[in-house]
C-alpha cells in the first residue's frame, strides 16, 4: 500500500473541512450548516442556521455574524465571510450564526 505525500493529505483534509454539510447542533439538536471558511489567514469553523435571511434582517447582535453561502451548479458550496466591501453588491444567500433557543429552567436542580 502506497502512502500519499503529506501535502496531498493536508489538501484533502482542508477541502473536506471547507465542504458545507448539514449537522445537528450538539447543544440543542437543531439542523445547522457547518464548514470551515476557506480563508488562509484566519479560517474559522462556522455553525450557521440553514435558512437564508434577507440582508436587511441581519441582527445587530455582535455575537451573531453574517455569512455568504457561495457556490453554484459546478462549484462546491462554501461559507464565506460577509464583509463591508462584499455586502453592497452581494447576490449570495445570507446566513447567520446559529444561536440555540433558550432552554427551559429545570424545576429541581440536582
Amino acid at each position: 500500500m502506497t502512502r500519499l505525500p503529506a501535502h496531498l493529505v493536508a489538501e484533502r483534509a482542508a477541502r473536506a473541512a471547507e465542504t458545507v454539510r448539514h449537522q445537528p447542533c450538539p447543544r440543542c439538536g437543531a439542523d445547522t450548516l457547518t464548514a470551515r471558511t476557506p480563508d488562509r489567514v484566519a479560517a474559522l469553523d462556522v455553525r450557521a442556521d440553514p435558512e437564508p435571511i434577507d440582508p436587511v434582517q441581519i441582527p445587530a447582535d455582535p455575537n451573531r455574524l453574517a455569512w455568504c453561502l457561495t457556490g453554484g451548479d459546478h462549484t462546491p458550496q462554501r461559507i464565506r465571510w460577509r464583509d463591508r466591501w462584499h455586502a453592497p453588491h452581494c447576490t449570495h444567500p445570507v446566513l447567520i450564526d446559529h444561536a440555540c433557543p433558550p432552554q427551559p429552567v429545570q424545576e429541581t436542580l440536582l
